[in-house]
């Protein structure tokens, strides 16, 4: 117990004297206690610039992958559309006049033309008199059918003339105004338009297409009309020719005009494809050459070159196709002339031996005839 004792008294002694040295020695004055909002500045300076820059470029790579489109096809759809009648018709409702004064053209240049191969007939009987009886004055009696000839000649090349000027003028003005409202309208697209469509094959559109109606626009009004004139005016004087001829005729041609219809439609088709593709074409170098400096920046060009090489084959490859088409189209329509007129001649012939027809009028069959066959193939 003394032990005991004796401890805790020595302990107490100890606190106490470690009390009085606490007591006795100097201090240092305390530091100035910091505010943790200085930290919290500092920190947010140094840091704050780059969780700006990572974050969202964080985001960004995100979201680009989560809309990454899906892979586009090869062959690009063409999608049809149906003719505007009422759009043409705003376009073509200026030129009303212009267009009835060529139309009344184009009809007299036809029936100037039925009436050319009757004459041609007439003059071909006269040489064949003159050939056989070798009596009279050839000139004297062939003088006021040639002067009617080349009346009727110059005629048909004034009119001719007059309804090709007034389709070139309507022509030229209606693709002046399909230009101009067609690139209002781009103007006016959203920016998605332009995203989805190339430039290239907008100015295609301004350029080849507007090119192309404006062509088929004159085709159809100056040779549709007086071709059709032609062929209703010839069917009449034919049969009055021969109607035996006549009706060889109207059952040959409209089996040779189906098959070129269909042949006809094709053609077409393929026309289409090969605008479409010089199109891409030409998207394809507006973009690589309008971008040029990005093109330089990652050393595209060999890329670029490819590109651009295989759509030009692809073009060479539709436009190879459609001149075999063509070809093989104008070697049958060949043939199928060739071999009508051999039919007409040989079929005419008999009829002139047995005195059923004149040599004249067989060769004015012929001539129209071919106007007939020319007309509707």
């Amino acid at each position: 117990y003394s032990d005991g004792h004796r401890s805790s008294t020595l302990l107490r002694d100890v606190a106490h004297l470690r009390s009085q040295l606490w007591a006795h020695l100097p201090r240092a004055p305390l530091a100035p206690r910091q505010s943790p909002s200085a930290w919290y500045w500092v920190g947010g300076a140094l840091l704050g610039p780059v969780v700006l820059s990572k974050c969202p470029r964080l985001y960004f790579v995100a979201l680009c992958e989560a809309e990454e489109a899906p892979p586009a096809s090869s062959t690009p759809r063409v999608v049809g559309s149906r003719f505007n009648w009422k759009l043409f018709w705003q376009f073509l409702r200026p030129h009303l006049l212009a267009l009835g004064v060529a139309i009344v053209l184009a009809l007299g240049a036809a029936l100037v033309n039925v009436q050319i191969p009757l004459l041609l007939g007439q003059l071909v009987e006269i040489v064949a008199k003159y050939t056989r009886d070798h009596v009279g004055s050839f000139m004297t009696e062939s003088r006021k059918l040639s002067t009617h000839l080349l009346i009727l000649y110059g005629v048909q090349g004034l009119l001719t003339f007059g309804y090709l000027v007034l389709l070139s003028h309507i022509g030229e003005r209606m693709a002046v105004d399909m230009r101009r409202a067609l690139f209002s309208s781009l103007l006016r697209q959203d920016i998605a338009f332009f995203d989805a469509n190339k430039t290239g094959q907008l100015v295609s559109r301004l350029t080849t297409d507007v090119q192309e109606f404006k062509s088929s626009f004159k085709l159809i009004i100056s040779q549709g009309l007086r071709s059709c004139t032609q062929v209703a005016g010839c069917l009449v004087s034919l049969s009055m020719l021969s109607t035996r001829l006549t009706l060889l005729l109207m059952v040959a041609t409209p089996a040779l005009m189906g098959v070129g219809t269909l042949m006809g439609s094709g053609l077409r088709k393929l026309s289409r494809q090969c605008q479409e593709q010089i199109a891409r074409a030409m998207g394809v170098a507006d973009e690589a050459l309008g971008n040029v400096r990005t093109v330089r920046a990652f050393a595209m060009e060999q890329r670029e070159e490819e590109r651009y090489g295989a759509e030009l084959e692809a073009c060479r490859c539709r436009a190879e196709e459609l001149g075999r088409g063509i070809a093989l189209f104008q070697g049958l329509s060949n043939i199928a002339f060739n071999c009508m007129v051999l039919g007409t001649l040989f079929i005419g012939g008999s009829l002139v031996a047995r005195q059923q027809l004149t040599g004249g009028d067989l060769m004015s069959f012929l001539v129209a005839s071919q106007t007939v066959q020319r007309d509707v193939l």
